[in-house]
């Protein structure tokens, strides 16, 4: 009868721990990073994994959150949705984090956002781009940076606007990867340019991740002599089109999205093969915005080397949840409500300053974010818009 008792008195003891919040009894806040830290898109997962570490050092250093330090528990994703929800799964039940960051891709988010909606904990998406992550009514998801639609319907917008041939037919080419990041991307340029007089997509191909050669499509699409074309993929695969249009002779405008917006691509394609290159980007260092001057300096005194905008995308996520929790309080001892509070902060965030400009969440969980337009001249990115920045 006694052990029975001693058993039972057990079993409620560990049950009552699990209701804690994430620092009770450790002293401790955990927040969980799920992104590529291996696989085809690990060299983001390392900016994505320095700017994270960087900005928990730093809230450490200035005393932490509430009087507690933030633990900071990294998973990887490898790219694949199947890893994603593991490893989501594991920082939610297992880990028992206030919040979850991540991911790069768009098909991780989508499939790792399920486990967060369904467990009620904040989920904040940094970097992916799918309209699908805050189009689906989920009260658990927020993004701070623009969805597929904006950014591509800002190039849209400033390609038509600014480069086309005035009085002359404009032709334009998409070639894009079969994921939901680049269907989007394809579906929403060729819209945005199709409902403008003048303009006219003569050609849209379509590769698969990790592809090599895309000779085939790229023959197909100089043959319909396109005045641009709309590369909508990951840098690797990006970079290899780039070069392969060269060697094939595709004299074409080309334009890419935020994807490239990083010195690594220069590389990967060749600084003479991307001069004129026309994309989008997130964050630059040459930015005005103080506290991304601050934040570039103190990454460059740390790593030796510039932030790309996946780092600046990351850290300002940490800093609106560093905003967000301080404002929660500490009278929760349940983690359920604490997430429940944190969730209810980040829903009435509005003009929060950061690195990539003031944040506000909209009713979906969507920031309202604007990207710049650069253009690549002699291997760096120049702001053309907008003008000033």
């Amino acid at each position: 009868m006694k052990r029975g008792i001693i058993f039972l008195l057990s079993i409620a003891f560990v049950l009552s721990l699990l209701s804690f919040p994430a620092f009770a009894g450790k002293g401790v806040i955990k927040i969980g990073m799920i992104g590529p830290m291996s696989g085809p898109c690990a060299f983001q997962g390392s900016s994505m994994k320095k700017a994270a570490e960087m900005a928990v050092d730093e809230i450490n250093k200035k005393g932490g959150i509430l009087g507690k330090k933030i633990k900071l528990i990294i998973e990887d994703d490898e790219s694949t949705p199947v890893k994603a929800v593991n490893a989501a799964q594991k920082l939610v039940t297992k880990d028992q984090v206030l919040a979850v960051v991540g991911h790069y891709n768009s098909s991780c988010t989508l499939a790792s956002m399920e486990v967060t909606q369904r467990n009620k904990v904040p989920h904040l998406c940094p970097i992916s781009v799918a309209a699908a992550i805050t189009g689906q009514g989920y009260k658990y998801i927020f993004r701070n940076c623009a969805t597929n639609p904006m950014q591509v319907g800002q190039l849209a917008d400033y390609v038509t606007q600014n480069m086309g041939k005035k009085g002359k037919e404009n032709r334009v080419a998409i070639i894009y990867e079969q994921t939901d990041y680049g269907k989007g991307i394809m579906e929403v340029f060729k819209k945005k340019v199709s409902a403008v007089p003048g303009w006219k997509v003569v050609a849209i191909e379509v590769y698969k991740p990790g592809d090599t050669d895309m000779i085939a499509q790229l023959t197909k699409i100089k043959a319909t002599k396109p005045d641009f074309m709309l590369m909508g993929g990951n840098m690797t695969e990006v970079a290899q089109i780039v070069r392969q249009a060269k060697e094939i002779g595709l004299k074409t405008q080309l334009l890419a999205l935020g994807g490239v917006s990083t010195d690594k691509f220069v590389k990967l394609a060749g600084k003479e093969n991307i001069e004129g290159m026309v994309n989008t980007s997130y964050f630059e260092t040459t930015s005005k915005n103080p506290l991304a001057q601050k934040f570039v300096k103190n990454y460059r005194a740390r790593y030796h080397s510039d932030p790309d905008m996946f780092a600046a995308a990351i850290y300002e996520a940490f800093y609106i949840l560093d905003y967000a929790i301080k404002k929660t309080g500490v009278k929760y001892k349940s983690i359920k409500k604490w997430r429940k509070a944190l969730r209810d902060v980040l829903a009435n965030i509005k003009d929060l300053p950061g690195v990539q400009g003031p944040t506000t969440f909209g009713p979906n969980g969507q920031a309202d974010k604007k990207v710049y337009i650069v253009r690549w001249e002699n291997g760096k990115r120049v702001i053309i818009y907008p003008k000033g920045s």
